[in-house]
């Protein structure tokens, strides 16, 4: 069964990631509208009657709405990522077309969170050079995308072996709360191109689509199929995402 057909099958799980990114997506979006809207009140119609158009205009006279943009970046991304921490022992059971039930999977939750945690101290190691080396290629036009390319592969190898050490803690018995656990799945990513290939592939692909959505909502913004095509990505982000997932489960238990 390849990684494309479990997530096919576990269509009610795909269901349900999407109907709760979209409830989170309109939950976080709401207050950065309504700041907006009383912010940009006022000038919307100037008494001749033109419209505003600029921008930093708006972000000059309420310097607030752009620290309100980054605590709302910075709550969704921490609220999104607990809820996929919430969510990854059940999709990991789903994929895996295995009998224990939804509720039995999420004693998992704990040691998936410490797997988690163990994880961001390689991540940040690795990150942090390829961050400093792209750094250093930026003024260097082509150079400088290469090392944007080179960080964006980088996170992705990191995901790829998240997503390892999680499906070896709910499914293969990995030892549940040990460093080893997700230093040994970075190890088994090196080794295992045939896994980390498409897994990269498919992080990559994610992003691309968040990349989308955020151009589309800027340079279409009002258009009546904008918030649409928006919606559309997010999905197709949600089954990258889920078949990434579906990738580490289909690699099976980790090689002694």
């Amino acid at each position: 069964m390849n990684a494309w057909r479990r997530v096919r099958r576990a269509w009610r799980l795909v269901l349900l990631v999407v109907l709760l990114q979209l409830t989170l997506a309109a939950f976080f979006s709401s207050g950065v509208r309504a700041a907006v809207g009383r912010s940009i009140e006022p000038y919307a119609v100037l008494a001749d009657g033109h419209l505003l158009g600029a921008l930093a205009a708006l972000h000059r006279d309420n310097p607030g709405l752009v620290a309100g943009y980054q605590q709302v970046m910075l709550g969704s991304l921490l609220i999104s990522a607990l809820t996929w921490i919430l969510l990854s022992p059940i999709a990991i059971t789903r994929l895996a077309a295995s009998p224990i039930a939804a509720s039995a999977s999420l004693r998992h939750v704990p040691a998936v969170l410490a797997t988690s945690l163990w994880h961001l101290l390689p991540r940040a190691v690795l990150l942090a050079a390829f961050g400093a080396l792209t750094k250093r290629l930026m003024p260097h036009d082509i150079l400088g995308l290469a090392g944007i390319a080179a960080t964006a592969i980088a996170l992705a190898f990191c995901t790829c072996a998240l997503d390892l050490a999680r499906c070896h803690v709910v499914l293969h018995g990995a030892r549940r709360f040990h460093p080893s656990t997700a230093f040994r799945a970075f190890g088994e990513a090196f080794h295992r191109p045939g896994v980390t290939l498409p897994s990269v592939l498919l992080s990559l692909a994610q992003w691309a689509c968040a990349v989308g959505m955020l151009a589309i909502a800027i340079d279409a913004a009002g258009a009546p199929s904008t918030l649409w095509l928006v919606r559309a990505l997010a999905v197709v982000g949600v089954l990258c995402g889920l078949t990434r997932l579906a990738v580490a489960v289909e690699a099976g238990p980790a090689r002694s």
